[in-house]
């Protein structure tokens, strides 16, 4: 009996080894690979750094001029409207980079898209300057809610001032953020608020947006219900434009284009 249950013991490791041997062979068969997926592992999330605009794109900034913007006006930003030259400039022979001053004095100014959009997938690159302070910046996207851009890639946890939080609403779920000097990515999908007949916000129906920033899923599917910065006043309409926002870096913009998503 003994001999017998020793023999059992042995043919079942011998087993136990065959199968482990095998499945390792088939894991190293199997090509992980493919091209047409946007993210080669869950750590490891494919960049979008330098990704060409499809058929269909509006490109809206592509080193080559600014024919798509004009100042923004609102509240104290260029309130009278009488900026009509764009002070930005084109540098690198494909970067958009703000800046501070216009004929030697120091003049705040935004930069807006001349069309207006309602449902979109926006991508732009941005980089943070090395002797630029904290290299503060954002994108607003909708009725003004701010994709907030700025140095804080030490940072354990993102907060809602932080690198890729939509400014006072939501943090990111995950801090993407990159130091200084590096070219970073911004892919967002946006879905703007439907309207009644009468020109009224269906509750049910409020702005939702997903951000990735530098390939990483930061916000889901987030419910943009509330406005809580200081251009909360900005009129929410079925569609509006893309801003820019300068606060005091000379942040660097560059590969900006949208696809509609008006189906």
């Amino acid at each position: 009996m003994r001999v017998h249950h020793h023999l059992v013991l042995l043919m079942s490791l011998v087993t136990i080894t065959f199968l482990s041997e095998a499945k390792i062979l088939m894991a190293d068969e199997i090509d992980t690979t493919d091209s047409g997926d946007a993210q080669t592992s869950m750590d490891s999330p494919a960049s979008t750094l330098g990704l060409a605009p499809p058929e269909g794109a509006i490109v809206l900034f592509d080193g080559s001029n600014l024919d798509a913007w004009e100042p923004f006006s609102f509240l104290k930003i260029n309130p009278k409207q009488d900026q009509k030259e764009i002070q930005w400039k084109i540098v690198d022979g494909q970067s958009l980079q703000i800046a501070l001053d216009h004929n030697g004095k120091r003049r705040k100014q935004f930069l807006c898209t001349k069309e207006k959009f309602r449902d979109y997938s926006l991508h732009l690159e941005f980089q943070l300057p090395k002797d630029g302070g904290q290299g503060n910046s954002g994108v607003f996207f909708g009725p003004l809610y701010e994709l907030q851009i700025l140095d804080s890639a030490a940072k354990r946890v993102a907060g809602l001032s932080d690198c890729g939080a939509i400014y006072q609403i939501a943090p990111p779920t995950v801090n993407a953020a990159l130091p200084l000097g590096e070219w970073q990515t911004v892919d967002l999908d946006y879905q703007s608020a439907r309207f009644d007949k009468a020109g009224h916000r269906i509750e049910r129906d409020a702005a939702r947006v997903s951000i990735r920033l530098n390939g990483k899923l930061i916000h889901d599917d987030v419910k943009l219900s509330l406005r809580r910065n200081k251009y909360a006043a900005f009129p929410e309409e079925p569609t509006s434009p893309i801003v820019l926002q300068e606060h005091g870096s000379p942040v660097k913009f560059r590969n900006i284009w949208l696809v509609e998503n008006n189906d």
